[in-house]
Order: C-alpha cells, then sequence, then structure tokens
C-alpha cells in the first residue's frame, strides 16, 4: 500500500486488488464485533465502494475489449 498526499493536503491510499479485500475484509469484521463504531463503519463504507468502482471500470474495460 501506498499513500499519497494531495495537494489540498489530503492523504490517497493505493493498494493492489488483493490489498483492498484483505481490508475490506479486515473492516468488516472489526464492525461485525464493534456496531458502534462509527469511524469503522465510515471506512468500511468508502472501501467497499472503492472496490465496487473499480470492479465496475474493469468489467467494462473488459467488454471492449471484446467487441
Amino acid at each position: 500500500m501506498q499513500f499519497i498526499v494531495t495537494p489540498g493536503g489530503g492523504e490517497i491510499a493505493i493498494m493492489k486488488p488483493s490489498e483492498v479485500l484483505v481490508v475490506e475484509g479486515a473492516l468488516s469484521l472489526y464492525v461485525a464485533k464493534n456496531p458502534n463504531s462509527n469511524l469503522a463503519f465510515r471506512a468500511l463504507r468508502e472501501v467497499s465502494s472503492a472496490n465496487e468502482s473499480r470492479e465496475a471500470r474493469m468489467e467494462a474495460e473488459a467488454e471492449r475489449a471484446c467487441s
């Protein structure tokens, strides 16, 4: 995993797909054991959303390549 600092001062985590799945699984387990953790829930939502977007882009690229 790599972190990149944006010009606005934020940070972006760059991960391999396998790393995203590990993080998503770990956050899911943590949220299941600590359902009142707003921070963990928000992090899980963001990671899951990013993973879904990545999968959609990959599917779209595969469809274009097959056309």
